[in-house]
């Protein structure tokens, strides 16, 4: 049966164009690529606070303000520089009694918090022994770092990069193919992992014996990076 004139030149005009559509198929292929670095800290943060009561305000203050010195010194004697003491303030609010039905003014409360910076992991124990010494009040979270943090990022980030690649290489290779240029790189970001802190509980429950140093467990620092790639996929034709 002959078509009509019309009939076959609309038919060919969708043949064209399929045609054509298939020709323009941007051919691409999606990766994602994971970097992970675990690190043993090296370096730590102690917290610290403290505190004293006294009638009088000046007084409670200068009590402080000895103690704050007595650590100083005691910090030094481990090599440990002033820089790496972070003491900002003082503060100083009326302490009250409350065992009665009505409030009492018995004083004044002096507080500081300190935070040490302890470069050498190994001096932990000694650092804590130097500000109970010195009259540390409390003693607060430790918080475990490592030094040269950029570098493992950078390494977690490289491993990313690199396994995105050898995944689409290996893809395109299974499918006859191979990678063309790089369509769109969308950076996940990257995320530390540290340890928890280490409370008070946690310090004594792990300490060996009151006469021997404490030691403690820690986890390792994980950095993680993440990169998803969109590469132009080269067909064998």
């Amino acid at each position: 049966m002959k078509l009509p004139t019309s009939i076959l030149y609309i038919s060919l005009l969708s043949l064209f164009s399929i045609t054509v559509s298939a020709d323009n198929i941007q051919r691409t292929i999606v990766t994602s690529g994971l970097g992970e670095v675990s690190v043993m800290p090296d370096m730590a943060e102690l917290n610290m606070q403290l505190q004293a009561i006294n009638k009088d305000g000046i007084k409670a203050k200068q009590e402080v303000d000895e103690q704050f010195n007595r650590l100083l010194r005691g910090l030094a004697r481990l090599d440990i520089p002033k820089d790496d003491v972070v003491a900002p303030s003082l503060q100083l609010s009326p302490h009250y009694d409350y065992t009665s039905k009505k409030r009492k003014l018995i004083g004044y409360r002096a507080v500081r918090n300190i935070t040490v910076l302890i470069n050498n992991l190994e001096q932990l124990d000694q650092v804590m022994n130097t500000g109970l010494t010195a009259g540390i009040d409390q003693m607060g979270n430790i918080n475990l770092k490592v030094a040269n943090e950029m570098s493992y990022k950078t390494q977690a980030r490289q491993q990313a990069i690199d396994q995105s690649k050898s995944i689409a290489r290996e893809l395109a290779r299974a499918y006859d193919a191979r990678l063309g240029a790089v369509v769109q790189i969308n950076y996940q970001g990257s995320e530390v992992q540290y340890p928890r802190p280490l409370m008070k509980s946690q310090r004594s429950a792990i300490m060996i014996s009151d006469s021997e140093p404490g030691i403690y467990l820690r986890d390792n620092i994980k950095f993680n990076d993440r990169i998803n790639v969109v590469f132009e996929l080269l067909v064998q034709e």
